[in-house]
Order: structure tokens, then C-alpha cells, then sequence
């Protein structure tokens, strides 16, 4: 009985640790944001301006709670010159 709980004990413990790094780490290396201060403190921590964070609040499809929406200025540059590329290649393919 003893080997049990302490099975279970060591069970419960590590499912709350992993609970806590989902809380603070999403997978890509980025911090789970969760206010303005948030985004303000982990910009603080970058030296390039292109590591810097952008975040808004925006709706999720299928959800009425607003969720923090996050992207690098690099990745938000990069997906705006793809946006622009994709309705240059449409454009092209109209004027035929």
C-alpha cells in the first residue's frame, strides 16, 4: 500500500510540473503571455529589435475569450512580404 501512494504521490507531482512549464513556455521557446507587463518584461530581455514581441488580444475562431496573439517584429515582417507576395502572384494571374 505504501508503494502505491508514493506511485501516486510522484505521479500527481510530476503531472504539476508539467502543468507549470505549459503555464510559462508554449513549445516555441516564447513565454505564455498573459498581460501588457508580460510582453514589456520579455522585451526587455532581447537585444534585437526583430526579437521583440508584438502581441494583441484577438478572438479565436470557435471562442468568445480573447487570447493573446504573439509574433516576433521578424516574423510579423516576414508573413506581411509573404501576404504581399501571394496577392502579387494572384494579380498576375488575373491580368491573363
Amino acid at each position: 500500500m505504501r508503494k502505491i501512494i508514493i506511485l501516486l504521490s510522484l505521479a500527481f507531482a510530476l503531472s504539476g510540473c508539467e502543468w507549470w512549464l505549459a503555464q510559462y513556455d508554449n513549445g516555441d521557446g516564447l513565454p505564455t503571455i498573459r498581460s501588457q507587463e508580460d510582453v514589456d518584461a520579455y522585451n526587455a530581455t532581447v537585444s534585437s529589435e526583430s526579437e521583440k514581441l508584438v502581441c494583441d488580444r484577438e478572438r479565436i475562431v470557435g471562442s468568445n475569450f480573447p487570447q493573446w496573439i504573439c509574433f516576433t517584429v521578424a516574423q510579423r515582417d516576414r508573413m506581411a512580404l509573404e501576404g504581399r507576395e501571394a496577392v502579387d502572384t494572384i494579380r498576375g494571374l488575373n491580368a491573363n
